[in-house]
C-alpha cells in the first residue's frame, strides 16, 4: 500500500468527529494512520490543530487528563 500525502485540514476535522464530538491528539493521529497516512508524528498533528485553533476552526475542550489535549470542532457537524 502506498503512503498518502499529509492529511488536509478536512481529514483532521473528519477524525475529530469520527468517533464522537471530540478527540485527543493521539487518537486523531491514530485514526489518520489507519486511513493511510502512515508515519505521522503526534507532534505534527498537534501543531496542525494549534494552527487550526488560531484560525478558529477547532477548540480545546476540558479533559480528565492533565497532559493530553482534547479537541472539538468550533462549529458542530449537523447530521
Amino acid at each position: 500500500m502506498t503512503e498518502k500525502t499529509k492529511p488536509t485540514d478536512a481529514d483532521i476535522k473528519g477524525q475529530i468527529v469520527s468517533w464522537g464530538s471530540q478527540q485527543m491528539t493521539y487518537v486523531i493521529r491514530n485514526g489518520l494512520s489507519m486511513v493511510g497516512h502512515k508515519g505521522l508524528k503526534t507532534e505534527w498533528v498537534r501543531r496542525q490543530l494549534e494552527r487550526m485553533e488560531r484560525s478558529g476552526e477547532v477548540k480545546r475542550v476540558p479533559s480528565v487528563y492533565a497532559r493530553q489535549i482534547c479537541w472539538a470542532l468550533v462549529e458542530p457537524v449537523m447530521p
